[in-house]
């Protein structure tokens, strides 16, 4: 299994982030001081995905049960007033399960404009007892009466320091022991070739692959582990 998949993170608590301002916005969330919309944004592969799918749990203390919702299927005012208008399954009064509010996840949220429209009215409507929840890579396309009714939280790429804890306790689980120096290295040249936790996780998983096969050395002779060349997404794609 792929180190992005076996180490994904489970809870929000696993999630490395690197701003102290979004740790204590997602704190409101959590604690219920904050209800409004919410929308992550940033480059590709901070975290806000993990981030949108993790944070209802956190805010019930238990497995959330969330509806996730498509933005490229919304092109039309009539579009958005089908699924949520009238009496149909996300337009709740009540939550389910007894959750303390409804959860709608959204990615990339490319509505057009009329739809736009018809989305300011039900997230009006539903900020009551429904937790909305987008991601963007792209803030200044989102609908401007969206963002101006959300709280609008960047996700901004974290540093190899933000990651070293992480890092040694994937490391660890691996079986492998490394000075926190060495690692730091490791991670910081991976970042500089790109800020994508994705990547990281693979050059951290090459890593691995590279200590435990060695380059043959017959002559008996001490060689140092090389370490594998960073990742670059645009090499990869």
């Amino acid at each position: 299994m792929s180190f992005a998949l076996k180490y994904a993170p489970k809870t929000l608590d696993e999630v490395v982030l690197g701003s102290i301002t979004l740790k204590n916005k997602l704190a409101e969330y959590i604690n219920g001081r904050d209800l409004k919309p919410l929308i992550l944004y940033g480059g590709v592969g901070t975290g806000k995905t993990t981030i949108a799918n993790l944070l209802p749990d956190a805010i019930e203390g238990r497995p959330a049960e969330i509806t996730r919702l498509k933005a490229v299927e919304f092109g039309s005012f009539s579009d958005v007033t089908e699924v949520f208008g009238g009496p149909p399954m996300f337009y709740k009064l009540f939550t389910t399960n007894d959750q303390k509010r409804s959860y709608i996840v959204s990615n990339e949220i490319n509505f057009t404009q009329k739809a736009a429209i018809a989305f300011r009215d039900i997230v009006d409507d539903m900020i009551s007892h429904t937790q909305f929840i987008f991601t963007t890579n792209y803030i200044d396309q989102v609908d401007i009466a969206l963002r101006d009714r959300s709280s609008c939280l960047v996700v901004p790429p974290v540093s190899a320091k933000d990651w070293l804890s992480r890092a040694q306790w994937i490391l660890q689980q691996e079986g492998i022991v490394l000075p926190d120096d060495q690692l730091l290295k490791v991670l910081s040249a991976q970042l500089q070739v790109s800020s994508s936790n994705r990547k990281l996780l693979e050059r951290l998983e090459d890593f691995v692959r590279s200590v435990r096969n060695p380059p043959s050395n017959p002559g008996g002779v001490i060689v140092e582990v090389p370490t594998p060349e960073p990742i670059n997404p645009l090499m990869a794609a």
